[in-house]
């Protein structure tokens, strides 16, 4: 078993176009991983979007490596640093994985200081909804990045403005802005929602002017 390689840098790897064909093939522009990222299935885009909307995730690599398992190829679906330990994740459909596969992938990584795990596509699908009530905000803030918008000082006081709240809504946050300031504000309390200096419950419905906000401390 090793990288095809010898790289233990993660780099997306290329996805054949015949494979773009044949499998429910998705690309998305994202925060964490700065480019546009390739999945090969509604589960791993789902899983991305779930780990935008993660605190304790820092970064990830769709398609990380391509290795050799047995001498036949191999490219795990997802690298990840969250709470600065590092992930490789496969997702297979009730976590099902050839143990001949996964046993010896465990302990090559291990040896790399990486854990190796197997999700359920099942349980990242019973998260569809938060997942798909983040997907927006996932996409203005990865155009926002590409074209450079700086929104500090709204940032500032958009904070400041919730931190003096117990509970504040988005309406209130975002008040009666001209229309010409009108995407920066958005953008600014975007980039606050992302990072988590303030935090909404989008488990049950998206994003809306009634919905609640708190500052986290």
């Amino acid at each position: 078993m090793r990288f095809s390689q010898n790289q233990l840098v993660p780099a997306q790897q290329p996805t054949r176009l015949k494979l773009t064909k044949q499998a429910d093939y998705y690309e998305q522009r994202c925060v964490k991983y700065p480019g546009r990222a390739s999945f090969h299935c509604y589960a791993e885009f789902i899983h991305a979007l779930l780990l935008e909307a993660d605190p304790e995730v820092t970064s990830f690599v769709p398609q990380p490596y391509q290795m050799l398992v047995n001498r036949k190829p191999y490219v795990p679906d997802v690298y990840v640093v969250r709470n600065r330990q590092i992930e490789i994740l496969e997702l297979k459909p009730r976590a099902e994985f050839d143990e001949n596969k996964e046993i010896p992938l465990r302990a090559f990584f291990e040896q790399h200081g990486m854990h190796f795990a197997v999700l359920a596509n099942e349980a990242v699908l019973n998260q569809e909804r938060l997942a798909l009530h983040w997907l927006p905000i996932v996409q203005v803030l990865a155009d926002a990045h590409a074209h450079g918008f700086d929104t500090v000082d709204q940032e500032q006081r958009m904070f400041d403005t919730a931190r003096q709240e117990t509970t504040i809504t988005i309406g209130d946050l975002l008040g009666d802005a001209p229309r010409i300031e009108r995407y920066t504000t958005e953008l600014a309390l975007y980039r606050l929602l992302h990072r988590h200096d303030l935090h909404c419950d989008l488990s049950k419905s998206p994003l809306n002017y009634e919905t609640e906000v708190t500052a986290w401390f």
